[in-house]
């Protein structure tokens, strides 16, 4: 993790800890060393126009979509927007097998590090059209 500043609120902090969580994720998927896994970060993401996720993987054959966000909070949200930008990308982004001709669309992901806790992942229903919140799990309790 970035060396904390005195403004944790600043922009500039903000994102380096985005960018290290999507980078640590990649890691964590490209790490396994199977076949069939791979992870891709699509840099600039929620930028622009352009709707595009943090990240593209592959995991034994299913496609994914994934928004990354990280938070020292006890929860975290993905905004109408961003919700709205993520299934934009899946309804686009498809691919078609070249030998039986089957399609394929990407499966939106919400992942979140809870820094000190670890990940949550959940999978965002195409129909949805408010934010999402995500609560961070207890940490074990070693029983």
């Amino acid at each position: 993790m970035p060396k904390k500043p005195k403004n944790t609120l600043s922009p500039r902090y903000k994102a380096r800890v985005g960018y290290e969580s999507e980078y640590a994720l990649v890691k964590k998927l490209v790490g396994k060393g199977w076949p069939g896994w791979y992870a891709l970060r699509t840099p600039g993401s929620g930028s622009g126009k352009m709707a595009k996720p943090d990240i593209i993987a592959v995991e034994n054959g299913e496609l994914y979509a994934i928004e990354v966000k990280s938070s020292r909070k006890p929860y975290v949200m993905l905004n109408r927007e961003q919700v709205k930008r993520l299934l934009e990308f899946c309804r686009m982004f498809r691919l078609r097998c070249p030998h039986c001709g089957k399609e394929f669309a990407a499966k939106p992901v919400l992942a979140v590090r809870f820094m000190g806790y670890g990940w949550e992942f959940i999978e965002v229903p195409e129909n949805t059209d408010h934010p999402i919140i995500i609560k961070r799990r207890p940490k074990d309790s070693g029983s």
